[in-house]
């Protein structure tokens, strides 16, 4: 089977809230916003996570560890995002020029 994991910190670690939802999620949401402003309508679990990470660091610079798990034997650039907008897309935090 194929499957990949994408969580917010480590067992060990909290994860962070900006109080409005968590830095996981923001950090994904300005990702998917950042590549559709980039003309990226088809992407890899891979690449939006590697996104994630690049938001999270340098709009949040948070300490937990967004962490990824693949399957044995799979790669996280051989499976496409399945949720890519369809149409204009901002992110909650997009529209206050967070990046």
């Amino acid at each position: 089977r194929k499957a990949i994991s994408i969580t917010g910190c480590l067992d060990g670690q909290t994860s962070g809230d900006i109080g409005r939802g968590g830095i996981f999620t923001h950090s994904m949401l300005l990702a998917i916003a950042e590549l559709q402003v980039e003309g990226e309508d088809q992407y890899s679990v891979g690449k939006l996570y590697n996104k994630t990470l690049s938001k999270d660091n340098d709009v949040f610079d948070s300490q937990q560890d967004i962490c990824l798990q693949c399957s044995p034997g799979f790669l996280p650039n051989q499976m496409a995002w399945p949720l890519v907008p369809k149409q204009q897309y901002s992110s909650p935090l997009g529209l206050r020029s967070m990046s």
